[in-house]
């Protein structure tokens, strides 16, 4: 039987309210999301909100300049200023 290739949805709004998705998944993702539905619904670590949430270079939607390390901290309470610091620093 031949398997048919399963093409992979774009995530929306929506679904980041309604779902968690795993990181690799938000990757994918991250240029056709909000950014603050993004933080908000799901859960993400220091290295993705490094890298994709406070890296000019990914910011892809007009509201990313509402986004600093203090709005970060706001929605991923998880998170602590020096974890975001370290890893900016080491990138």
């Amino acid at each position: 039987m031949v398997q048919q290739a399963i093409s992979k949805k774009e995530l929306t709004d929506s679904d980041l309210r309604n779902q968690q998705y795993p990181l690799d998944v938000l990757i994918e993702n991250v240029c056709n999301v909000s950014i603050s539905t993004l933080l908000k619904w799901q859960v993400l670590d220091a290295n993705f909100c490094n890298k994709y949430i406070l890296n000019e270079e990914y910011q892809c939607i007009e509201e990313t300049y509402l986004i600093t390390i203090e709005y970060v901290l706001k929605r991923q309470p998880h998170l602590k200023y020096e974890d975001l610091e370290y890893t900016w620093k080491h990138m």
